[in-house]
């Protein structure tokens, strides 16, 4: 009788835990984030070409609320847009779906009844690997997940995730989201909008002043060559940088000052550019004439200004990489947020167009992902600074038209770097780079792993946002 008994209460427990396993089950929700049958959604209607390339997807069952902690855990939606058309408006929302498939194969109707408040939903969107919400999360009022105006060539990365927030409302999150399912799909919706708008905003204006140096440099090369002393043919020591241009039009050297970081200032002291060509696009190797090629002042550290600091093409000492190295120093998405490069995935050439050096076959997709200034490139320099008589890689090549090269560089004082290098590798070389030689006015080869320049970046810019 009392085994009997001991049994039954065995057989009690284990029904009472089963029981137990199963109410707790119940009372979890669903969390689905689907895409659509299609890998790609793409968008075409009249010159509108833009393609949402959804990744991976996210199916989280029996979800229970979670703390922003744990949301950072959950499973990472990854997904990209690239517009292939002209400039384009677009907005990302999450759309209800109103059905699924479970595990089993069998349709499933979601009833308004069975799905999970807005309200106790919170995510988190990063583009371009920054935070794109106004706060670290966001509760998800608004359907609607970003918004903005994408450039012809651009390709925007995002990153979501999507929990049940376990602070929403008050302390019955939990029992108010008990079996019910939060089943939706990312909607894109675009419009083409004009290259040329009256509310164009300007980044960069003309210069009012021009930067000046003074001559340290005497003997062979340098600016004392240049006549830049009390008796010679300048009559002066000091050194003028850039020009102050007519209105209206765009000339090599023409100064101007950016506000690159969005501050509203347009610093003449370290936000000064000088335009040097139209954009060249190395995969099409064309010259784009509605974007300027800007170069700044200084080599950069950190994205900052310094022309005392050293920087790599690439300490491997191969130049069949690209600038692997010296991109490192280049201002960042969050230190220029004013600015942004056409693409950042470039391919490099050699100076003569060509996808090859000694070394090997050069990148057809590197990437700037990160960065919003990029390396001038050899046919940028020369389009914009050659003469009919001299080319930039002759003694003086540069000279005559882009003196300002040389600012901030041991043309003017030795103590300070000798220039600066380029994007473009030397064709007939395994580990050499064009650089901006300032003691010669020249660009010559010099290698991967030389300690003697540093990075100078360059923006792209619309001609259109450019007040000139």
């Amino acid at each position: 009788m009392k085994e009997t008994i001991k049994k039954n209460k065995k057989a009690l427990v284990v029904i009472i835990i089963l029981l137990l396993v199963l109410v707790i089950a119940s009372t979890y929700a669903w969390l689905r984030l689907t895409k659509s049958s299609n890998t790609v959604n793409k968008i075409t209607a009249g010159n509108l070409d833009l393609v949402l390339d959804e990744g991976n997807s996210i199916t989280l069952k029996n979800e229970i609320p979670r703390s922003y902690r744990q949301g950072m855990e959950t499973t990472e939606y990854t997904f990209t847009l690239t517009n292939n058309s002209s400039l384009s408006n677009y907005k990302l929302s999450l759309k209800d779906l109103a059905k699924y498939t479970d595990e089993d194969g069998k349709e499933i109707v979601v009833a308004d009844e069975n799905r999970i408040n807005d309200s106790k939903i919170r995510y988190i969107l990063l583009k371009d690997g920054e935070v794109a919400t106004a706060d670290k999360s966001k509760i998800l009022t608004d359907r609607t997940i970003d918004t903005g105006t994408i450039k012809k060539g651009q390709t925007i990365s995002y990153s979501l995730r999507v929990w049940i927030d376990s602070h929403a409302g008050d302390n019955n999150t939990e029992s108010e989201v008990m079996g019910k399912i939060f089943n939706v799909e990312l909607s894109l919706v675009a419009e083409q909008t004009s290259q040329v708008t009256p509310t164009a905003k300007t980044i960069c204006k003309r210069a009012t002043t021009l930067h000046t140096e003074e001559c340290t440099q005497s003997g062979n090369f340098y600016c004392g060559e240049d006549g830049y002393t009390e008796s010679g043919k300048m009559g002066t020591t000091t050194i003028t940088y850039g020009n102050l241009g007519t209105e209206g039009i765009l000339t090599t050297g023409d100064a101007f000052d950016c506000d690159v970081n969005g501050d509203g200032v347009y610093d003449s002291e370290t936000e000064r550019f000088y335009y040097v060509s139209d954009y060249y696009n190395t995969s099409t190797k064309n010259f784009e004439e509605d974007t300027a090629v800007l170069l700044y002042y200084n080599n950069v550290s950190g994205g900052l200004p310094s022309n005392l600091a050293t920087a790599f093409y690439d300490e491997s000492g191969t130049n069949k990489n690209g600038p692997i190295t010296g991109i490192k120093q280049l201002p960042t998405t969050s230190q220029w947020k004013n600015v942004s490069l056409v693409n950042t995935t470039r391919a490099i050439i050699n100076e003569n167009g060509e996808d090859t050096t000694n070394a090997g076959k050069l990148p057809t997709a590197f990437s700037y992902e990160g960065y919003v200034a990029r390396l001038l490139t050899y046919q940028e320099a020369s389009n914009g600074c050659a003469t009919s008589q001299t080319p930039i890689n002759y003694y003086g090549g540069f000279k005559q038209k882009c003196r300002f090269f040389v600012e901030n560089t041991n043309y003017s004082s030795s103590n300070l770097k000798y220039g600066w290098f380029v994007e473009t590798p030397m064709s007939s070389d395994s580990i050499s780079s064009w650089f901006v030689y300032g003691n010669t006015s020249t660009i010559v080869n010099n290698g991967s792993r030389s300690d003697i320049g540093g990075a100078r970046p360059v923006i792209e810019v619309a001609k259109k946002n450019i007040k000139y």
